[in-house]
């Protein structure tokens, strides 16, 4: 089990064309750190939260504190401990009492561009993005420049937040929903197969 920890700087954009982001990526010499699909589990203590990423069999747990700064982008101080099996670490938390407060899931291709991670990311109802990772403003900055995005449309709005707004924007869509309106692929699923079985009965 290692343990790191970082201050990060990371901002998001709406990603209209990932196969041409992906293009334009590996002719910019980008390496690329591959795809895999992140599912988050959330917990929560006196006003805290920890959250378990499972990657494939393995895991992540994270603690996020936010710093202040003038930055546009979200500035963060990230540890991080890499454990074996996080199915069983959240039972074991759920047991000494620490409640579940979200989850979500992303399908997540990585490149290394110079000094920052470029992240295109696919999430459940909300789509795709591209999340820039870096240690400093200037890093995100010149990178937004290499890749033609615009710094000043960059949000730091976390996909949760993403999510929420959408489901309140479309709140009718979901008024008769069998099942839980929340960021995880197999919930997606359900609830397009719910609409495509009552448009057919219609």
């Amino acid at each position: 089990m290692s343990q790191t920890t970082k201050i990060e700087q990371e901002v998001k954009f709406r990603l209209n064309n990932k196969e041409e982001m992906i293009t334009k990526l590996k002719e910019l010499g980008a390496e690329d750190l591959g795809i895999e699909k992140e599912s988050d589990t959330y917990l929560k203590l006196e006003g805290k939260e920890l959250r378990i990423r499972k990657l494939n069999e393995a895991g992540i747990i994270t603690f996020k504190q936010t710093v202040e700064s003038e930055s546009k982008a979200k500035v963060r101080q990230e540890t991080e401990i890499k454990i074996n099996d996080p199915d069983i670490l959240i039972g074991m938390l759920k047991a000494i009492g620490l409640k579940e407060s979200r989850r979500k899931e992303k399908i997540r291709h990585t490149f290394r561009l110079g000094k920052t991670l470029v992240c295109l990311d696919k999430l459940p109802f909300i789509g795709e993005f591209i999340e820039l990772e870096a240690e400093t403003e200037e890093a995100l900055k010149e990178t937004c420049q290499t890749l033609g995005l615009d710094y000043s449309k960059a949000s730091n709005t976390n996909y949760m937040s993403i999510f929420f707004n959408y489901y309140i924007k479309n709140i009718r869509r979901f008024k008769d929903a069998k099942v839980k309106i929340i960021p995880v692929f197999e919930n997606e699923e359900q609830f397009l197969e719910q609409e495509r079985q009552t448009k057919t009965a219609s």
